[in-house]
Order: structure tokens, then sequence, then C-alpha cells
């Protein structure tokens, strides 16, 4: 395999989430825009919209795209305590956007920075999965993170009485900070909580949710380690991999038994002291690793079955986020 690019030069602060034969390239914060990309035409957008009212202020730091199906879709943003309800099928840029939102208000904490900070989202069985991280006034996660859980019909809040005790609808996360959110079949939900964003790193752990029940646990527990867990990939209740941070440019890819926990932890490949930015886990079922160490950086595509490395495709540009798309083939 090989690389091609870059397209669509900007700031260095983006993401990508991939839906069939489009990709969309998301500027984030002070960028503030949506690109739909046809990956059969990836120097040249369909469109390209703003995540900013006509007349509106500020940044709405879009985050994520979280997909329904091919014409729906919310666009998660860290900005502001409103998710978009969007059409990703739409030809051009005035259509994106429906004009109808989900709000997250009641979720803002007393000493927070005025927003819930919505970074991460999955949808399973008609429902919505949004992770707060509710950072306090000085970008700390003291406060506790929440997951907010929509119907995807009607686009309603659903009561989860997670915590009878409180007074909000959502679920009540183990760890703190919340960057990621996925679903794995027999496990539930998982969510990669960050904790604090220097050492000790306090509140780090992976959290796992049953998307019936509401009811959480941890499969890794902060008070088990002494790291901090930048992103996980869980590809069964066997197998699962964390990128293990230990400091900047100091990451190390680690496979574990999730029956297990943190005692199974191996650095793999001798990949460790890197600048290791996202794992994902290919529709081929192949690990994809984006390293963006400066001396050799790219796209390390590894084989869950033995852990080796199958390829490695070098890029120009540092990579960061990693999001897969199919082509339609017409016969």
């Amino acid at each position: 395999m090989q690389a091609s690019g870059g397209y669509f030069s900007g700031i260095s602060d983006i993401s990508v989430n991939g839906y069939g034969q489009h990709y969309y390239l998301i500027r984030k914060l002070n960028g503030d825009q949506v690109l739909k990309v046809d990956i059969e035409n990836p120097g040249k957008e369909v469109w390209q919209a703003s995540t900013l009212e006509s007349g509106e202020q500020g940044s709405a730091n879009p985050y994520q795209l979280v997909f329904v199906n091919e014409s729906k879709a919310y666009l998660l943003l860290y900005g502001k305590n409103e998710a978009w309800i969007v059409d990703p099928s739409a030809t051009q840029a005035d259509d994106f956007f429906s004009g109808q939102t989900l709000n997250l208000d009641v979720y803002m904490p007393d000493d927070s920075i005025g927003v819930v900070n919505m970074s991460a989202g999955t949808v399973v069985n008609g429902k919505l999965f949004i992770t707060m991280q509710r950072l306090d006034s000085n970008y700390s996660p003291s406060n506790m993170g929440y997951i907010a859980v929509f119907d995807t019909e009607t686009d309603t809040e659903l009561e989860t009485n997670a915590d009878a005790s409180d007074n909000l609808k959502g679920i009540p996360l183990e760890g703190r900070n919340p960057t990621n959110i996925q679903y794995v079949d027999q496990t539930g939900l998982v969510v990669t909580n960050l904790g604090s964003y220097s050492a000790p790193f306090d509140g780090t752990s992976l959290d796992i949710i049953d998307p019936e029940t509401y009811q959480v646990s941890s499969m890794i527990q902060d008070s088990e380690i002494n790291f901090q867990i930048n992103d996980a990939v869980i590809i069964s209740q066997t197998q699962g991999y964390i990128l293990n941070y230990a400091g900047w440019q100091d990451i190390s890819l680690q496979s574990f038994n999730p029956s297990e926990g943190p005692s199974s932890l191996t650095t793999i490949n001798n990949l460790t002291g890197m600048d290791l930015r996202d794992i994902e886990l290919s529709p081929e079922g192949r690990l994809w690793l984006a390293d963006a160490t400066l001396t050799n950086s790219g796209i390390r595509v590894i084989d869950p079955s033995d852990n080796n490395e199958d390829d490695f495709i070098g890029t120009s540009l540092l990579p960061i986020a990693i999001s897969f798309g199919s082509v339609v083939i017409n016969p």
C-alpha cells in the first residue's frame, strides 16, 4: 500500500470520519469546518460547511461525526452544548445542518468553562451515546465524566437510571476525561478515559458499559496502572490493545487480555518511546497504528493473529487520525 497527498492544507487541529465512499475532514478549534470528500477524488471536496451559524462568534470546535445511516448523523461540538443533527448525504453545504440540535446544557457543572466538552460518540441498537468530559474552569477533569443517551429515531434523551442519587438522565463514569467510545460485541461499550493531562494521570481508565442496563464497570482501573491510557482497541473478551502514554512522545503500543486486566499488558514489536497518535481496527480485522514519530512517520498495519507488522505506509505529514471508507463498485 502507498499513501498519496497531502490535500487540504490548513490548521493541524483536525480529525476525520469516514462513511461509505466519503470521508469528512473536520477542522476543529478555530477551523470550524466540515469538508466532504469522495475517496475516489481525494484532492477536491464535494462541499465545505461551516460549523458556525450566521453571525456566531468564537469557535464551535467540531469534534466528531457519529453516523446513524447515510442520511443522518450527529456532529459533536466540543465548544458548544448542542450537538447538530446533520445530513451527511447532502450534495451541497447548505443542506448539511438540519437546523435541529440535541441540547446538553443540563450537564454543565457549576465550575465549568461554559461547555460540557462533548468528546466522542457511537450508535448502538438505535441509541446514541455521547461522552462529556465536563472540565472545570482550569480545564482540569475534576468533575465526573458522563454519557448522555438519546433515541436516534425521536432524538429525545433517555433516562438511564444509572445513578439514583443524581438529577441527570445520563451515565456517570468511573474514570474521568473520556476521549473515546467504541462498542464491542459481547463486551459492551468501552470508554477510554485520559484522566489528568499530566502525571500521575489521576482518573485514567477503561470503563465498560452495558448498552441495555447502563451498568458501569472497569476493564482497567486507575489504581491498577501508573500511566495514561491514550487510546484503546478492544477486539474481543480476550484481545485488546492500548496506547500507553508515559510522557510527551513517549508512547507504547501494548496488547493485553481484557479478561486478565493490566497484568497481561505487553509491549509489541518494540513499539515504545514513540509518538503514536491513533489506533483503529480495519474492516478486514487488522490494527492500523498512526505513527507520528518525526524520523519515520507513517501507518503501521499489524496482524492481530500474531502481532506481526504486515505493512508500513510512509506518509509525508504526521498521521494523527485514522478512519475507513469503502468504494462503491457499480456492476
